[in-house]
Formats: C-alpha cells, structure tokens, sequence
C-alpha cells in the first residue's frame, strides 16, 4: 500500500515532470501484471493500479532517461519501446511512457482553466532548455479514460535525429498522469495507431 504526504499547495507546486527526448537503453523488469491477449499485453501496475496494452513485440522497462525535464519528480514511471525501432546514441527512441505524480491536492472539473495556465507555464519552461523544439500541434483539451487533461505535440532533435512527441497531461482526483507518446519523425506515421490504441486502452488506477 502506497504512504502520501499531503501538504495545502497551490497550482505552482501541481505539475510533475515534463520528459522530452525520453530514451530506454534496455528492457526491464516491471513490478505489474504483464499479459497477452494475441499481437498485444497488458501491463497493470501493481503500485497505483493503472493499465495498458501495447504490441507484444515491444519491451517493457521501468524507469526513465530524459535529456530535457521540466517540474518535479514522478512517483512512478513505466515505458515501452520498440527493440527494432529508432535508435540514438544507442538509446530507444520509437516509445511510449506513463509517469504518475502524486498532487498536493484533489482535481475537479472547475480547477481545469488554472491548470491549463501551470501546464503553459511548464511547457514554457521546458521549450527555455530545448531551443530546437517546434509546436505541432497547440495545447489542446483532452479526455482519455473519463479523465480531463490536455496534450500537445512538439518536433526537436535527439543526436541530430529528428524526434516528434505527444505529451498528454491527465488528472484522475490526486493523481496526474503524463503519457509520452514519442518516435524518430520518419517512424511517426508508422507508429501512430500504437500510439492511439495505448492511448484508447489506457485506464487510471482506482480513486481513492
């Protein structure tokens, strides 16, 4: 059973981490449930409850590497690449990660405007460190799984290569959820209905 610490905060303190050029170098061991079901698994998170699928040809590790971050310390985080796909400076590229940050506090439909405004604030600090970056697509609402949020899509470069990623930010009652969905530019394409059926399998873990 997970501990927290609770302690009254304002938006300043909400937001995790921002990962840009996010890389694996090896597959892991996950401390979840891993399970088939024909080209797919299923990953459950033993700590915090939430779940996905994803191609079975992929690797599973825990973790992250980030070359550019922006926020505070995830609580959790779990990825997937592709063992075949792009590779940088001897890292995976072609991925899909979920970290989950712990909130000082409980997220309502109404606090959404003013998370918007940390979430821009964050993003601004994040495109400071990474001069390449170029906003594809705006930051924008989102839903996946019941849960409010927003995404937004960037192009930079990881070692020269270019690198597109989608970053969805998530919130479920305390709990933030940013999804990672990240390839080499040419692979984009390929990778996308991945990237959507992850995303459209994705569950939160319990409220509590």
């Amino acid at each position: 059973m997970r501990m927290r610490t609770r302690r009254s905060m304002g938006f300043a303190a909400l937001l995790g981490c921002v990962l840009l050029v996010a890389a694996f170098v090896a597959a892991g061991c996950g401390n979840g449930g891993d399970s088939n079901s024909g080209g797919t698994k299923t990953y459950t998170d033993t700590d915090y409850g939430f779940s996905f699928e994803y191609p079975a040809d992929w690797q599973l590790q825990e973790g992250d590497s980030s070359d550019v971050t922006a926020g505070g310390n995830a609580a959790k985080s779990v990825g997937v690449f592709d063992p075949e796909g792009a590779v940088a400076d001897d890292t995976y590229i072609d991925l899909a990660q979920v970290s989950v940050y712990e909130l000082n506090l409980t997220v309502d439909e109404s606090m959404m405007p003013e998370i918007q405004a940390e979430v821009e604030q964050v993003l601004a600090s994040l495109e400071s460190q990474a001069t390449d970056m170029e906003t594809i697509e705006a930051l924008s609402e989102a839903k996946v799984a019941g849960m409010s949020g927003f995404k937004v899509t960037y192009s930079f470069s990881k070692s020269d290569a270019p690198v597109t990623s989608t970053l969805y930010f998530l919130f479920s009652g305390d709990i933030e959820y940013q999804l990672t969905l990240q390839a080499a530019t040419e692979n984009w394409e390929t990778n996308a209905p991945v990237f959507d059926a992850l995303v459209a399998s994705f569950q939160p873990g319990p409220a509590e």
